[in-house]
């Protein structure tokens, strides 16, 4: 069935794009987040120095592997018009791995790492395949209250699922009892239902409006992948200001990136939160991240996405220095809070310019893209982090060092052209 590209953008499409956010966000906000770092760093490790550095190697590798496959994969989905197909494979991959993540028990390190990193592969490729649709379905005028709109039911979706899975895993400690340890290897499990469920609409609503091409005789599907991939890098020129943007979020995003994999880990070592306070203090962040998308992505359509991602990278630079010098818990939850709308705000903001910034025929190459400048120093952060904390014996110098990608991602940011980049997404492809 050949797409209609051209077919009018129906709520219910939108609905669809946004709900994959719904599905994602319960993975990442229990997954990756909130419980199950505290699952492996008390449960499984047992040592909190040594449970950041292998913690942080498992999101580098993810992360590495995301990098290396996006823009040769977004290539393919673009010729074959297949984005649809692609971002199913990544939500199996969630399902499964997640799931069986309830297999892990106390010093099985390598299954839990193995396991996770996997089921973040298809997370993470998921992100780069969605994302493909937005400038399908946005127009210059609204490509920021769409992308925020998404943000904030996603980060709705995660509050949910964090709901349904606190009563599992509230008592995790390091001393666990057997039911307390039975209760927490069944959190896995819940988020991979709820994953499931959430993200059939989706694949209900959203339009695939990708065009299949031919192949050319004597090509496959991936010689033709990589060929496109050197078409796109060939041209790279006409698209300068989007490839800038690629490079300052290449660093700012790594900052975002290690701070949502560490913050759990940082409240209960650092600050001595349990288990139920970080959920408590996850459920706020939810609620101020919503806040924080979309307040953001109507004041990005008002005075520019660049803008709005400065002023987002500057509340990012106070709440580490806040979060550095914080003595008490009090003062942590004031962090949280501006962490909070640093996190609805700067992905949001710069998935709706990179929309504006890419020719649509492009969408799943370009955001392959996209993928690659999130992840191809997304390995650094984490990386840092954990080394920095397992010397040093302490995660208040690795969390202040982090700071420095978001100083270097404002000042790559500052050389973009906004008008400049949405101008030369509007030329012909192959002209």
């Amino acid at each position: 069935m050949i797409a209609n590209v051209n077919a009018p953008v129906r709520k219910t499409e939108i609905f669809g794009w946004c709900m994959y956010d719904v599905a994602d966000s319960g993975f990442t906000t229990v997954i990756v987040t909130a419980l199950y770092p505290l699952y492996f760093g008390s449960i499984v490790v047992g040592d909190p120095h040594r449970a950041d550095f292998l913690w942080g190697v498992a999101a580098s590798v993810s992360e590495i592997v995301v990098a290396g496959l996006a823009p040769v994969l977004g290539a393919i989905a673009d010729f074959s018009g297949s984005r649809k197909k692609f971002l199913g494979g990544c939500a199996l991959t969630v399902v499964l791995f997640t799931s069986s993540l309830y297999f892990v028990g106390p010093g099985m390190a390598g299954l839990g790492l193995t396991l996770f990193i996997l089921s973040n592969i298809g997370f993470a490729g998921g992100g780069v395949f969605i994302d493909s649709f937005l400038p399908g379905i946005s127009n210059p005028s609204n490509a920021g209250r769409i992308s925020g709109l998404k943000w904030a039911m996603g980060y709705g979706g995660g509050l949910f699922c964090l709901a349904l899975c606190l009563p599992l895993a509230r008592n995790i400690v390091d001393h666990a009892t057997p039911q307390q340890l039975a209760g927490a290897r069944l959190v896995p499990l819940v988020v991979a239902a709820y994953y499931a469920v959430a993200v059939v609409p989706t694949f209900i609503f959203l339009r695939d409006r990708s065009v299949a091409r031919p192949l050319p005789e004597g090509e496959s599907t991936l010689s033709v992948g990589f060929r496109e991939l050197k078409r796109t890098l060939q041209k790279i020129r006409r698209y300068r200001e989007l490839f800038k943007l690629f490079l300052a979020f290449l660093f700012y995003n790594d900052g975002i990136v290690t701070v949502i994999y560490f913050s759990a880990r940082y409240a209960k070592e650092t600050f001595g939160f349990t288990a139920s306070e970080i959920s408590t203090l996850f459920i706020a962040i939810n609620v101020v991240s919503a806040g924080g998308a979309l307040l953001f992505g109507y004041l990005a359509d008002r005075i520019g996405q660049k803008r709005a991602i400065f002023i987002s990278l500057c509340l990012w630079i106070t709440a580490l220095a806040v979060g550095y010098l914080a003595p008490s818990k009090g003062w942590f939850y004031a962090v949280a809070t501006l962490v909070g709308i640093g996190v609805g705000s700067a992905q949001s903001v710069t998935r709706s310019l990179v929309a504006l910034f890419t020719p649509k025929e492009n969408a799943a190459e370009f955001y392959g893209f996209l993928g690659v400048a999130g992840k191809t120093m997304a390995f650094l952060g984490p990386m840092a982090f954990g080394t920095i904390s397992s010397i040093s014996g302490s995660q208040r110098p690795a969390l202040l060092s982090i700071s420095v990608f978001f100083i270097i991602g404002i000042f790559l940011l500052s050389w973009v052209d906004e008008q400049g980049g949405i101008a030369a997404s509007r030329l012909p492809v192959d002209a």
